[in-house]
C-alpha cells in the first residue's frame, strides 16, 4: 500500500513538474503578439512543442466573441484547450511582394567614421595614445569635431593636422549613447604630423542577395545588419547604393569553413538606393522595380511548418534558382529574431556547388506553400548543409515601421 502511495504521489508529483515546465515554456517562448487576416480566426501554433495542440482563441464574453476592435483582438493562448496566457492578435492585410534571390553588390558610408582599431603614437616624450585618453574605445563612431560633421576619412584627418595639437571637442556615438569628449592631438617622432592613435572606416561594400521588393519599389535584403568585420558592429549608415551583380565563383562551405559567394558589380550605375542598415537587414528603394515579376503572399509567422520548403538564391552568374530545403525547427521568441527559423539543404545540386550555406547567400528568400516565410541569415560553421533564418514577417514589419526618408 505504501509502495502504491509513493507512485502515486511520483506521478502526481512529475505531473506538476511538467504542467509548470510547459507553462514556463510557454510565457518564455511563445509571443504575446500575432498577426491574422481576419476577425475571429483561431491560430493554430503546430511547431511551438512536438504533438501539443496550442491554439491561440478569441476571447468569449457572455458568448460573445470579443472582437469589437476593427484592428484587433484579445484571445487566449489555450493547451488541451485550457487557458493559458493571454495575446493580442492584430489584423492585418496580407502584403503581397515578389520574391527576390537576385545577387546584389551593397555600398554603404557611414554616418561619422568607426574607430575600428588604435595604436600608441611615438613622440618625444614617449608613446601616447590620445584616442584611449578621451575614452574613445573600439566600435566608437566619431560624429563630429568642434562641431563639424565628419563624413570620411580624409575628412577627420584633416581636422587632426588643422588643430596644429590644440584641444578638439570631439561628439562620439557608442550604440545608443551619444557624448563629447576632448581629444588632443599628439606630433609623431619623424613624421612631423599629428595623429590621435586610431585607425578608421567610413564605408564597406560586398555582395548579398535580395528577399524581397514591393510594387512601390521598397525591398529587403540579407536579413541581418551589415556590421563592421573588425568590431562586429552594426555600421551606423549615411548613404549607401545597391548595384547589379553577378556571381563569378564558389569557395565551397566545409565543416569548420565558411565558404562564400565571389562576385562583381555590374556596370556603375545604381539600380537603388540603401536607407536604413538594421539588425534584420538592409532596407531601401529600387530606382526602376520590374513589373513582370510574379507577386506571392507574405506567410505570419504562425503559418511557418517543419517540412519542404524551397530557397531563391543565385551561386551563379546573375539567374536565381530554386533549391531544395527543409525547414527543422521554429522558434517564435527567441531572442535573436534572426535566428527563428532552423534549415537544412537538401538540394543535391546546391549541395554540390557550394557544400551548402555560404557568405553571399544571406537574404535569399525561403518559399513553403506558395508564401514567403523567411530569408536565410546564418550558416552553422560546424554543419553548412544547416542555418538559421528570420521570418518573413519580421522582416516586413521592419520595413514598415522605417521613418520614411
Amino acid at each position: 500500500m505504501k509502495l502504491k502511495f509513493k507512485i502515486l504521489l511520483t506521478l502526481i508529483f512529475l505531473f506538476i513538474f511538467a504542467a509548470a515546465s510547459l507553462d514556463v515554456f510557454i510565457c518564455r517562448e511563445i509571443p504575446c503578439v500575432f498577426y491574422a487576416e481576419n476577425n475571429n480566426e483561431k491560430i493554430r501554433l503546430k511547431n511551438a512543442v512536438a504533438f501539443i495542440p496550442i491554439v491561440v482563441k478569441p476571447c468569449k464574453k457572455l458568448g460573445v466573441s470579443a472582437v469589437s476592435f476593427e484592428d484587433s483582438y484579445d484571445a487566449s493562448l489555450t493547451v488541451f484547450n485550457i487557458p493559458v496566457k493571454k495575446v493580442k492578435v492584430n489584423i492585418e492585410q496580407r502584403e503581397q511582394i515578389v520574391p527576390g534571390g537576385d545577387p546584389f553588390g551593397i555600398r554603404i558610408f557611414t554616418e561619422g567614421v568607426m574607430v575600428i582599431d588604435s595604436a600608441c603614437v611615438e613622440t618625444e616624450a614617449g608613446d601616447f595614445n590620445p584616442a584611449q585618453k578621451s575614452g574613445i574605445k573600439k566600435g566608437d563612431v566619431i560624429a563630429e569635431i568642434d562641431g563639424k560633421k565628419i563624413d570620411s576619412n580624409e575628412a577627420l584627418a584633416r581636422l587632426v593636422q588643422e588643430s596644429n595639437g590644440k584641444t578638439l571637442d570631439c561628439t562620439v556615438i557608442r550604440g545608443n549613447l551619444k557624448f563629447n569628449t576632448n581629444l588632443i592631438p599628439v606630433k609623431a617622432v619623424n613624421e612631423g604630423v599629428f595623429r590621435i592613435g586610431i585607425w578608421v572606416r567610413d564605408s564597406s561594400a560586398g555582395i548579398g542577395t535580395l528577399t524581397f521588393y514591393g510594387n512601390n519599389g521598397d525591398f529587403a535584403g540579407l536579413g541581418h545588419g551589415i556590421r563592421d568585420s573588425d568590431t562586429e558592429e552594426i555600421i551606423p549608415l549615411s548613404h549607401g547604393d545597391i548595384m547589379r551583380a553577378s556571381i563569378r565563383s564558389v569557395v565551397k562551405g566545409t565543416r569548420g569553413v565558411t565558404g562564400e559567394l565571389r562576385g562583381g558589380f555590374l556596370g556603375a550605375k545604381p539600380m537603388g538606393t540603401i536607407t536604413a542598415n538594421t539588425e534584420f537587414g538592409v532596407y531601401g528603394k529600387i530606382s526602376e522595380p520590374s513589373t513582370s515579376g510574379q507577386t506571392i503572399p507574405i506567410a505570419f509567422k504562425q503559418e511557418v511548418e517543419a517540412g519542404d520548403a524551397k530557397i531563391i538564391s543565385t551561386v551563379e552568374g546573375n539567374e536565381p534558382t530554386h533549391y531544395d530545403i527543409k525547414i527543422e525547427n521554429i522558434n517564435f521568441n527567441r531572442s535573436d529574431l534572426t535566428k527563428n527559423i532552423s534549415i537544412l539543404v537538401t538540394d543535391e545540386a546546391l549541395l554540390s556547388k557550394t557544400g551548402g550555406i555560404v557568405q553571399g547567400m544571406s537574404g535569399s528568400p525561403i518559399i513553403q506553400k506558395g508564401r514567403l516565410v523567411g530569408a536565410i541569415t546564418h550558416v552553422f560553421v560546424n554543419d553548412p548543409k544547416r542555418g538559421y533564418a528570420i521570418f518573413a514577417e519580421t522582416m516586413l514589419k521592419n520595413l514598415l515601421d522605417l521613418p520614411e526618408k
